[in-house]
């Protein structure tokens, strides 16, 4: 049997970016675990960490990679100036 996983989701527009975490469990379908927080409206990183340190049952390792890939995207989306072309 798989494990419940967390996956950072997005909305990418022109002028901002929504960031959200989901769990999924297998063979359930998903749960949300967090709004959008929209970036550069908010601090949408910051918002999603102080979400994640919440969440006990949320490992510090996990937490990690979520925040990683978040930086990663919202960087993207800054350079790309939210223009997926």
């Amino acid at each position: 049997m798989l494990k419940p996983r967390l996956v950072l989701k997005f909305i990418w527009m022109e002028k901002n970016l929504g960031l959200a975490i989901d769990q999924v469990i297998p063979g359930h379908g998903t749960i949300p675990i967090s709004p959008y927080y929209f970036w550069p409206r908010k601090d949408a990183w910051e918002e999603l960490k102080v979400l994640l340190e919440s969440k006990p049952w949320i490992s510090q390792k996990q937490m990690v990679i979520l925040l990683n890939q978040a930086t990663d995207i919202i960087n993207l989306w800054q350079q790309s100036g939210g223009n997926l072309s």
